[in-house]
């Protein structure tokens, strides 16, 4: 699949879903001026580029993913919650690095080339660490950001390099994707094991009277 595509269907599938009154559900209380000015930014930005196809390049996406980050992180919260989020941020990202690199040493690990897997492994680690949307959203942004400069800085004699670039996008998409719905999974099978506990409770209860 071309660079960019993936990110186009996650846009336009994220745009019915919000239409469609899914808001609450899958972004909890982040408000829609919020999620408005993320959109704003992305496509205002997101056609900048900064560098040339000989060394790294930097595109605009990154500004509103540094944006979501911060806002995100330390968006009326305490400090020590900030660090955390930021320490959980900076672990994802290394371990964002450590399977991206070894899918380049070992073609065995997963299909050569595949731009998926790496991003997919941050999503479910985040969604076992994280549990608020807003949370997960700085969180994962972070990750694959510094997972990124830390392959840039790591491999500067690699050409061509991009942060922020259309699979860096593709990626960040996928990762929040799956992140999100991992999380309402496991919060719906909570609440379904719950509900059935108490019925099966209640059921035993009365038969023992």
């Amino acid at each position: 699949m071309n660079p960019g595509f993936p990110s186009f269907i996650f846009i336009c599938i994220s745009l019915i879903l919000l239409a469609s009154g899914w808001k609450l559900t899958l972004l909890g209380g982040i408000s829609d001026r919020a999620i408005a000015a993320v959109f704003g930014l992305w496509l205002v930005v997101g056609l900048l580029r900064i560098g040339h196809a000989d060394a790294a390049v930097i595109d605009g996406a990154v500004a509103a993913l540094l944006a979501v980050t911060v806002l995100g992180a330390l968006g009326g919260r305490f400090p020590l919650h900030a660090v955390h989020l930021f320490s959980i941020g900076l672990f994802l990202g290394s371990v964002y690095y450590l399977f991206t690199r070894l899918g380049e040493l070992n073609p065995f690990f997963w299909p050569h080339g595949s731009w998926a897997p790496a991003g997919l492994l941050v999503a479910v680690a985040a969604a076992m660490l994280v549990r608020n949307p807003k949370d997960q959203i700085a969180v994962l942004s972070l990750a694959l950001l510094f997972g990124t400069v830390l392959y840039m800085r790591l491999h500067k004699q690699r050409t061509g390099i991009s942060l922020g670039g259309l699979r860096f996008q593709d990626q960040w998409w996928l990762a929040l994707f799956t992140a999100r719905l991992l999380s309402l999974a496991g919060e719906t099978t909570i609440v379904m094991a719950r509900g059935a506990s108490r019925t099966i409770m209640g059921k035993w209860k009365g038969t023992k009277k």
